[in-house]
């Protein structure tokens, strides 16, 4: 009588260890895109707060002071062109840049105000309508 060499996996032992593959990996993927699209949202976020600190910074490199009940705007291409902020790359799209503005007022009534007295309303715009709307400071 021959004897078989029984070296080898069967076919349900092959199946079941797909399966179990097949289901990490459906995971894993989810889990993959949820982080990725949140680190995309925070990129904007970060965008929309690099134009606060270049408008800040924009107005205090020009010696800039707003009366009361005064505003005044720039769009981020502006800031960026002046040097005041990094390229506002869309995350959603590396080819493009996000557009926005950011709006400065002066909502005091007291004769003597700072740059700290000022409101910022920064809105920022990406491909795909991912758009962020922040307030400085953080009321």
């Amino acid at each position: 009588m021959k004897r078989f060499n029984k070296k080898g996996f069967t076919l349900v032992e092959i199946l079941a260890t797909v399966t179990i593959l097949a289901i990490l990996m459906s995971v894993a993927v989810g889990a993959v895109y949820m982080y990725s699209d949140r680190t995309k949202q925070q990129g904007v976020e970060t965008i929309a707060t690099s134009a606060y600190d270049g408008m800040v910074n924009y107005m205090m490199q020009n010696n800039m002071m707003l009366n009361s009940g005064e505003s005044f705007s720039l769009t981020l291409a502006e800031i960026y062109d002046a040097q005041f902020m990094d390229r506002p790359t869309d995350p959603y799209n590396n080819a493009a840049d996000c557009s926005g503005t950011v709006k400065v007022t002066n909502q005091s009534t007291s004769a003597t105000t700072g740059l700290d007295d000022y409101k910022y309303e920064v809105h920022v715009d990406c491909t795909g309508n991912h758009d962020i709307d922040k307030t400085y400071p953080k009321e």
